[in-house]
């Protein structure tokens, strides 16, 4: 296991989803389209030290109580690698958070993958998109740069950009 840092944006919904189809995954009711936001960036460091005795989450340099909105991405990805030891997460935003302007999205990207570096896991960028939404409906938008539709079918959650942001400066 290694330290490994990541960066996410967060992303504004164009065409929002409402509600759940699978309440347990997470899955959002139907799709959804948005933009990222470049300008703006959740930047998550996990790391491993041989002093730390539980799980801990600093959020803005503010220890959390717990791991609240990260806890399920962050237990899939314990489950399908080696790793046990106790995890330092690092993160913060260059905006406000809880102000609507989906931190929680980008922080939970940004966590997703940092976890996949540090622990060599090598998700493919749908297993990405899966992992993420466990965390945040809205996360799996915010993996990819550009407008970015979150695809949502009875059987499957893909995600992707379908337009660079440089092909349509806002």
């Amino acid at each position: 296991m290694k330290s490994a840092t990541a960066i996410a944006h967060p992303n504004f919904a164009l065409i929002k989803y409402w509600g759940k189809s699978n309440v347990n995954g997470n899955i959002p009711a139907m799709s959804s389209l948005a933009i990222t936001l470049d300008s703006m960036i959740s930047e998550t460091t996990v790391s491993f030290p041989d002093d730390l005795k539980q799980d801990t989450w600093i959020l803005n340099e503010v220890e959390q109580p717990s791991l609240g909105q990260i806890q399920l991405p962050f237990d899939h990805l314990r489950k399908v690698s080696p790793f046990n030891k106790p995890c330092l997460i690092e993160s913060r935003n260059n905006f406000p958070t809880a102000a609507g302007l989906a931190s929680s999205a980008s922080g939970v990207a940004s966590l997703v993958t940092a976890l996949d570096h540090a622990l060599e896991i090598k998700l493919s960028s749908q297993q990405m998109v899966k992992n993420a939404i466990l965390g945040s409906g809205s996360a799996a938008r915010s993996l990819f740069p550009g407008f970015v539709l979150l695809d949502v079918t009875e059987s499957n959650v893909t995600c992707e950009t379908i337009l660079e942001a440089e092909e349509w400066p806002l």
